[in-house]
């Protein structure tokens, strides 16, 4: 569901959809999400609508983005995965799994 919900706000941000109240709610009653992480989550990809083209895998992406950005606020790997994996409503396990998967396709990628 996430993966959804992430490839929707790309596709309003790329299509340069203005996010308003109306498609907040609209948001929220189709993914089950709350306003604030849409709202946070929009902004944050619409800072770097740049790149968002390049990105395949947005929801990976995504989790090791806001995990090394809560490392920097001085939280630990693991404080930072479980606070992603609550705002997201997955398991830690599951946003390790999804970020290591991510990290290894990208250091592939590079050496490829």
């Amino acid at each position: 569901m996430n993966k959804l919900f992430l490839e929707e706000l790309r596709y309003i941000i790329l299509c340069e959809v203005p996010m308003t109240k109306y498609r907040v709610e609209q948001l929220q009653d189709k993914f089950d999400q709350s306003p604030y992480l849409i709202n946070e989550l929009y902004q944050l990809l619409f800072e770097k609508r740049h790149i968002l083209a390049f990105v395949d895998d947005i929801e990976s992406s995504l989790y090791d983005y806001i995990v090394n950005k809560e490392m920097m606020d001085a939280k630990t790997y693991y404080g930072a995965i479980a606070h992603v994996a609550n705002l997201f409503g997955e398991t830690p396990t599951y946003i390790r799994c999804k970020i290591k998967k991510y990290r290894q396709s990208s250091i592939s990628s590079i050496s490829a």
